[in-house]
Formats: structure tokens, C-alpha cells, sequence
């Protein structure tokens, strides 16, 4: 039986992460927060009334969420762990 691996969702972690890939594309420092800011709102709201979420899921959701705002930095999101 394979071991479960749970983390504590963090807002201050995804919004740390969302400005981190847009400090590594040279985004302008106001639109990487203002990204972040809204990204992490939605994502708090959608998280909020859910017990279980798989971090696949979390990375889903804030990849949408991203795409939908910052194409460029939802690519980098979404690919952090590749090569590229």
C-alpha cells in the first residue's frame, strides 16, 4: 500500500510561487502581484468549501486561473518541474 502524503494548503504559497515564475519571465512587479492577488482569491474561494483536494487538482485550477489572466506565466507554472 503506497504511503499518503498530505500538505496544508497555503495561500501565502501559492501566491509566493505564481510571483516567483513571474520574476523569472522579467514581468513588471506590479502585474506579477496583481496575478498572484487574483489568482490566490480564486483559488481561497474554490478551496473553501472542499475537505479533500489533490495537489493535481490545485495545479489545475490555478493553471486555468492563469491561463485566463497570464498566458506566460501559466506556462512556466505549469511546466516549473520540465525543462525548458
Amino acid at each position: 500500500m503506497a504511503k499518503k502524503i498530505t500538505y496544508e494548503y497555503s495561500s501565502d504559497g501559492i501566491r509566493q510561487s505564481i510571483l516567483r515564475h513571474a520574476k523569472s519571465l522579467r514581468l513588471p512587479e506590479g502585474w506579477g502581484e496583481q496575478v498572484a492577488d487574483r489568482v490566490t482569491k480564486a483559488t481561497d474561494e474554490w478551496i473553501s468549501d472542499k475537505d479533500i483536494v489533490t495537489e493535481e487538482d490545485l495545479r489545475v485550477f490555478i493553471c486555468k486561473q492563469l491561463e485566463q489572466i497570464s498566458p506566460d506565466i501559466a506556462f512556466a507554472y505549469h511546466n516549473h518541474d520540465k525543462i525548458i
